[in-house]
């Protein structure tokens, strides 16, 4: 159960950004209070606006009703079909392709408009089956709309904080030779586990980091018990290194010493394997770099 939690989603948003999110992280979004702050917002919204033109054709507790209903419906079919999608990429082991956000948005858009029309043609008769068909492009545009401001201003700071159930999951440290320590990740170095390092405006302590990788203006690091997804720049986080903290093998990655196994090769090109088994690029311009860092700080 807890691997299948941490399958990644592999999501694309409306800008065509990544977003790096674990199927816990993505359940623990509903768990932070700026989310329903947020769905709040839009809630009242829709509301007043009436974007489906019903206001003039039903009563007003009836028109409350089916806005409130509807949009928990909607909420509940868009989480479960991340947990659909989580459980096929789960068991197939794959996390490809990348699925478009507003693609799994119009997947629940759709069931939520066909209840929402049928109860209402049920409640207030079959005139307002024409007025809901008529308006659904336009319905569905404004659910976009509202769900790419999501992804790109509230959810970069709400998933920063959703990898805290992760670590309240996390057993307690254990001596370096437990048989329950994680396996496939070195133990942190004593002068790396209290230092902290700022991933925009989130500070990490070092000894957590697996690897950071850079993709576009967002960085994703992956971290002993979960990911973290940061619009930053890789730069500002190696400067805030040491030389023996890790090294930047690549223009687009940076490891820590306890995760770095060794220096190889794979495909003929040269990689840092890592001790989770993963391996990293390595630029050729770098090579001599990091085969002396190696030699100076993990051999």
């Amino acid at each position: 159960m807890h691997d299948f939690l941490r399958t990644n989603l592999n999501l694309r948003a409306t800008t065509l950004e990544p977003i790096d999110l674990s199927i816990r992280q993505f359940l623990a979004l509903f768990e932070h209070r700026l989310t329903w702050i947020y769905l709040g917002f839009v809630l009242v919204i829709l509301l007043v606006s009436d974007p489906s033109h019903l206001f003039a054709s039903v009563p007003l507790g009836l028109y409350a009703i089916a806005w409130v209903a509807a949009f928990i419906l909607y909420i509940c079919v868009h989480a479960a079909i991340m947990l659909g999608l989580a459980a096929l990429r789960y068991l197939s082991g794959r996390t490809e392709p990348a699925i478009y956000w507003p693609v799994v948005s119009l997947l629940a858009f759709a069931p939520t408009l066909v209840a929402m029309e049928t109860s209402l043609s049920w409640a207030a008769g079959d005139a307002l089956r024409p007025l809901l068909l008529k308006r659904i492009w336009y319905v569905a545009v404004t659910v976009i709309m509202f769900e790419t401001i999501f992804t790109r201003f509230v959810l970069p700071r709400v998933a920063s904080s959703a990898t805290t159930p992760d670590r309240a999951a996390a057993p307690a440290p254990a001596p370096q030779n437990a048989a329950s320590a994680e396996p496939g990740f070195a133990e942190p170095a004593p002068d790396s586990e209290d230092r902290k390092i700022h991933i925009g405006s989130q500070p990490i302590s070092l000894g957590e980091v697996s690897v950071i990788e850079a993709r576009e203006h967002h960085v994703h690091v992956r971290m002993h018990h979960g990911t973290l997804s940061q619009r930053a720049r890789l730069s500002d986080i190696v400067a805030q290194t040491r030389d023996e903290d890790g090294i930047q093998p690549h223009r687009s990655w940076w490891v820590p010493r306890h995760s770095v196994r060794e220096l190889g090769r794979d495909a003929g090109k040269p990689v840092l394997r890592l001790t989770d088994e993963s391996v990293i690029p390595v630029a050729r311009g770098r090579l001599e770099t990091v085969r002396h860092w190696i030699a100076t700080h993990v051999l």
